[in-house]
């Protein structure tokens, strides 16, 4: 019974950390469609800007709905962990200082500290993946058998028809 509790629990502190995730990225995806001139002089040191950066708006939001919907959850997790990936690669390129604005200063002297929100938030979505839905990450697990072939997990095999019948 407590193994039950314990896995429910783990599944909706996953699935909250899912919701964080695809909201963070929608969110952040409206922020760039309204283009305010912080984000905007950001996004500029960054050397996105003008339809690179609908684009990259546009991308989030479909990323977060692919993430967000159960069906999709799949493709949508390899899509936020590229898109991360992305964002982290670009935070810790050198860029020339473009404005004064004191986040861009600050981004521009401390590159690895730029990159702490895209990696929290891609923690965040893999942790979720990882308590919200553990099957995908025993879906290849193998144990040895006394012939050193590999066999199917025990808790994967299939019970034999005769079992079945008796």
């Amino acid at each position: 019974m407590g193994d039950t509790l314990d896995a429910t629990r783990q599944s909706r502190i996953g699935k909250r950390l899912i919701i964080f995730t695809g909201t963070i990225l929608a969110i952040s995806s409206g922020v760039k469609f309204l283009h305010p001139a912080k984000a905007v002089g950001y996004m500029t040191f960054l050397g996105y800007s003008d339809e690179k950066l609908f684009l990259i708006a546009a991308m989030e939001l479909a990323i977060a709905i692919l993430f967000l919907y159960r069906t999709t959850r799949v493709a949508g997790v390899l899509l936020v962990s590229a898109y991360f990936g992305g964002a982290i690669a670009a935070h810790l390129a050198d860029h020339p200082l473009t404005s004064n604005a004191p986040i861009v200063v600050f981004n521009f002297h401390h590159h690895y500290l730029g990159t702490l929100p895209a990696v929290i938030v891609l923690v965040c979505a893999w942790v979720g993946i990882w308590l919200h839905h553990p099957q995908l990450f025993q879906a290849g697990r193998t144990e040895r058998g006394s012939a050193g072939r590999s066999e199917p997990a025990r808790s994967q095999r299939a019970v034999p028809a005769a079992a079945v019948r008796a």
